[in-house]
């Protein structure tokens, strides 16, 4: 036992070694958060990846909107904070209203707002940052042009000195919600100009490595890469200060030293937690736990245009070798429910009728017999790739390798760096991944848009059907709400049955905080707004 005591003694001296640099003056209040991942762009408009990346963004730099903040319970009876999407307020812009029968928006911004460096925000620097996001084609593009609403940087123009309007195609609320993402982020004019250069008028390569000089309630004060990222408050924010001193956002990999970390009070806080970790989080006095229930989705996507998974009966066959309920129990630890349709429960449409996949190797094995590999004779080599260090992910793998093992489908799981798995994912050259996704937006078109439309750049299995973009290019600005949801329906049908997926489970989202911590907020997009946030 005292031997026990001891090793325990230096694996706590080892965890908090880690923290050693982070010099806290007295009298300040710090908010330590333990992150898994690094920095891999500090451009708005084109972060797509990295967690850490999009929380210094939307932290350091406010929109012209946002949503508004409203009180919830958890199904176990936990009061928690959330977002009301359909409430949009003023941010940056103190108000706004449409015009053109819906088709303009007018917004007024602010007088008196400035970026941390004393530049003033105006009409015109925000209306150059929607300018650099399509001058520079950055994926932010895709957000404003969704449906063809806003097809170029001239949509926005200057009225007057604090007003400005964005003119859209045809009235929808897909645009407004889009715009509230921290990707809409426009950047200081006068920085970009300072960077800028023939070859790179928009200063990208610039901004791919620093971070703009922000407007939002925290500034960068320091990152270390594979280290820290260190937020301070700004005393100058136009709107309530942040209680919080400064935020040091530490780069931890492995989830065992977060959640040590956190159990010994090192960090204040950890957002990307194992499900085998929640049993001891709730069991801890000294710390508070959130399982929030979302619209996200775990799922094995299949690449429709690499072999074997160009073959429909393929992909059928791996959707009935799944062991789902071995997934929810083994991997999830009951904090997620099962999810059995392209549109989750939760959001509008959604429709769980269509499924049919319920685990069933027998007949996976007679629809790989029909794909002509019987007994998986003759099939290319299977490669299932994951992101290193993603216990969730490494953990389904495994299941899944020994499921499809199982019905003559050998596969070799493939662990990839975040970056590299990134980088292979954006070119769509994966061949069979663990993914997930949550949309920002809650609507069945957006989610839709992004996953499932040919010409979606986030489309990364490179699932195809002239049906399901025709309804989605016909009904995603539409007002029409029965329309929408009768198309809704079919796309979901057609997905389930052409089955470019494998959908595992909806999990929900884990947060765990010391009790001391308080103001937490969840978001749609599950970013962390600090300024919200207290430490008693």
């Amino acid at each position: 036992m005292h031997h026990m005591r001891h090793l325990l003694r230096l694996t706590l001296v080892t965890a908090l070694g880690l923290l050693l640099g982070l010099a806290v003056s007295q009298g300040e209040k710090v908010l330590i958060v333990a992150v898994p991942g690094d920095i891999d762009t500090f451009d708005p408009g084109f972060t797509v990846g990295s967690k850490p990346s999009q929380t210094t963004i939307q932290n350091t730099f406010d929109q012209l909107t946002q949503y508004a903040v409203v009180n919830r319970t958890l199904p176990d009876g936990t009061p928690y904070q959330t977002v009301d999407t359909s409430q949009i307020l003023g941010m940056l812009a103190e108000s706004y209203e449409l015009a053109d029968g819906g088709s303009t928006v007018i917004f007024h911004v602010r007088p008196g707002l400035t970026y941390s460096d004393g530049t003033p925000i105006d009409a015109s620097a925000v209306v150059n940052g929607y300018r650099r996001i399509f001058g520079s084609g950055g994926i932010s593009v895709f957000l404003l042009s969704m449906g063809g609403a806003v097809t170029s940087g001239d949509a926005f123009q200057v009225i007057d000195n604090l007003t400005l309007s964005m003119r859209m195609s045809k009235a929808n609320n897909i645009t407004l919600l889009n715009n509230t993402m921290h990707n809409t982020s426009a950047l200081n004019p006068r920085e970009i100009e300072a960077h800028a250069t023939a070859d790179d008028p928009w200063a990208t390569g610039y901004f791919r490595q620093n971070l703009g000089i922000g407007n939002g309630p925290f500034v960068l004060e320091e990152y270390v890469p594979g280290d820290r990222i260190v937020l301070r408050a700004r005393d100058d924010y136009y709107g309530d200060r942040a209680k919080l001193d400064r935020v040091i956002m530490k780069i931890i990999s492995d989830p065992a030293q977060r959640e040590l970390l956190l159990r010994t009070g090192a960090v204040d806080m950890v957002d990307v937690i194992p499900f085998s970790a929640v049993s001891r989080f709730r069991s801890d006095p000294r710390v508070q736990l959130l399982s929030i229930p979302t619209t996200r989705t775990n799922h094995l996507i299949m690449n429709n245009a690499i072999a074997p998974f160009d073959n429909q009966l393929v992909r059928q066959a791996v959707n009935y070798a799944i062991p789902y309920d071995l997934l929810l129990s083994q991997v999830t630890f009951g904090n997620a429910r099962p999810a059995r349709s392209p549109v989750n429960e939760g959001m509008p449409s959604s429709d769980y009728s269509f499924w049919h996949y319920d685990t069933n190797p027998d007949r996976a094995r007679e629809l790989l017999a029909q794909a002509g590999f019987p007994g998986g004779q003759g099939l290319p080599a299977i490669k299932l790739s994951v992101r290193i260090g993603d216990e969730i992910d490494e953990r389904t793998a495994v299941i899944v390798q020994d499921a499809l093992a199982q019905v003559g489908m050998p596969v070799r799981i493939e662990r990839l760096a975040f970056a590299a798995f990134n980088q292979l994912q954006q070119a769509h050259q994966l061949q069979f991944f663990v993914d997930n996704w949550i949309s920002w937006v809650n609507d069945p078109f957006y989610h839709l848009f992004w996953n499932f439309y040919s010409r979606s750049p986030t489309n990364y299995g490179n699932f195809s059907n002239a049906r399901v973009d025709e309804l989605i290019d016909t009904l995603l600005l539409s007002d029409d709400a029965a329309a929408r949801d009768a198309g809704s329906r079919e796309i979901q049908q057609i997905v389930i049955e052409e089955a470019p997926w494998a959908l595992l489970y909806n999990p929900n989202f884990i947060v765990a905080m010391r009790k001391n911590v308080t103001g937490y907020v969840y978001y749609n997009d599950e970013l962390t707004r600090f300024v919200h946030m207290d430490k008693n």
